[in-house]
């Protein structure tokens, strides 16, 4: 605990390097983290204050490293037994996300077709009408004299002759 720094070993038995990782990453706002490997399974910590601080302080910033290591222990074991649960649900989410840009596909391709099949069949009424397939408009009707009066015949009016 001396020249504003106290220098501890960590058991990477209990916490997993992915672990004291996270703990000072967490600290590196309140000190400077040094980590270093001398020992098989140990990992060396040194937190240097930033400013000065006297015994009590850094013993402080020891114990609440250590604090930190058991929550990031504690969130590292919450994520791995949720991990399935958490790929659930954004498989889930993806594959509704595809459902929905596929049924938005195939109702598109849906109005394309609809939209072609319309126009065809203008184009095929159109190309009846100017070519006359049936013959109607040979049909040589004179138009109504002046006074003419009409006769209703199914719904149709028609010319009295």
């Amino acid at each position: 605990m001396k020249d504003n720094k106290i220098i501890f070993e960590v058991n990477t038995k209990v916490y997993p390097k992915e672990v004291i990782y996270k703990a000072c990453y967490i600290f590196i706002g309140r000190a400077f983290v040094y980590l270093d490997i001398f020992k098989k399974n140990l990992i060396t910590v040194t937190l240097q204050g930033r400013k000065i601080l006297n015994k009590k302080q850094i013993k402080s910033l020891k114990e609440e490293f250590s604090n930190e290591l058991f929550n990031a222990l504690l969130r590292e074991n919450v994520s791995l037994k949720n991990q399935k649960i958490s790929e659930y649900i954004v498989g889930g989410a993806i594959t509704a996300l595809l459902l929905k840009d596929r049924e938005k596909e195939d109702n598109s391709n849906l109005e394309k077709e609809i939209e072609n099949l319309t126009k065809d069949l203008d184009k095929i009424e159109e190309d009846d009408f100017k070519n006359d397939p049936l013959g109607i408009k040979k049909i040589n009707v004179q138009p109504p004299e002046s006074g003419a009066k009409f006769k209703k015949t199914d719904e149709k009016r028609k010319y009295k002759i």
